[in-house]
């Protein structure tokens, strides 16, 4: 074997197991297709000219879009059984977004992995957010939806998907600005602290002197705070529906 040879395969043996150790750490899960790894990592730039029939992430990035959308969207449903269609494509749209993509896909050191014919400094953050999506239709295929769907939710999790499903409405101001009004008491109690699938819970009421009017849980109180006071700006918004 030459010197050439022994090189590519020593340089292809080190990205691949760059790779492996990106999915292991954050998405807990082995490689057993190679090749679908490596493919989710080369871009289009890479294969312009290439004869040998490799072929970029493109497709796996159409696929992992798609699972992506599915986890998200099923998440999303499960967590709150009282949200409507609007207000569940809303919270979607927060978390698989671009911006959103390309920060986690940087934040995890995609972009040092890519495959690329190009400057490192020329990598775009969209092409590290793609490829992210490719990772994650190499992982489908890999491993199925069931282990794919609880990786993406744990790792969205990690990125913050419970903050960006509250973030653009404050609750908790809304509720002090109509109790300051009506010259009411607003307060939150934490009544629960649990264990659920190896997380900690925390369960908050918020109480109008001294009566609950929104119970809410999350993975922190303070997320916890942010879905009792929706829930209790709920209450309180019926109410005042029906007292006009």
């Amino acid at each position: 074997m030459g010197i050439l040879s022994r090189l590519f395969r020593r340089k292809r043996s080190t990205h691949i197991s760059l790779i492996e150790d990106l999915v292991r750490e954050n998405f807990n899960l082995p490689i057993k297709n190679y090749e679908l790894y490596e493919e989710a990592f080369r871009h289009s730039s890479i294969i312009d000219g290439d004869t040998t029939g490799k072929r970029s992430n493109e497709r796996l990035e159409y696929l992992g879009d798609a699972v992506l959308d599915l986890s998200v969207a099923a998440y999303l449903y499960i967590t709150d059984v009282q949200a409507q269609e609007g207000l569940l494509t809303q919270r979607k749209s927060r978390i698989v977004n671009r911006k959103n993509l390309n920060r986690i896909g940087i934040e995890l050191g995609i972009e040092d992995l890519l495959d690329v014919r190009m400057r490192r400094e020329d990598i775009r953050d969209n092409m590290v957010g793609n490829a992210l999506e490719s990772l994650i239709g190499a992982i489908y295929l890999d491993h199925g939806f069931v282990k794919t769907d609880k990786a993406i939710v744990t790792l969205m999790i990690r990125f913050g998907i419970d903050a960006k499903i509250h973030e653009t409405t404050d609750f908790k101001s809304k509720l002090h600005h109509w109790a300051q009004k009506q010259k009411i008491d607003i307060s939150f109690e934490v009544v629960r602290e649990y264990s659920e699938s190896g997380e900690g819970k925390y369960e908050v009421e918020v109480l109008a002197d001294g009566e609950r009017i929104g119970l809410g849980s999350g993975r922190s109180k303070k997320i916890a705070e942010h879905d009792s006071a929706r829930r209790g700006w709920r209450t309180v918004f019926e109410r005042m529906e029906k007292e006009k």
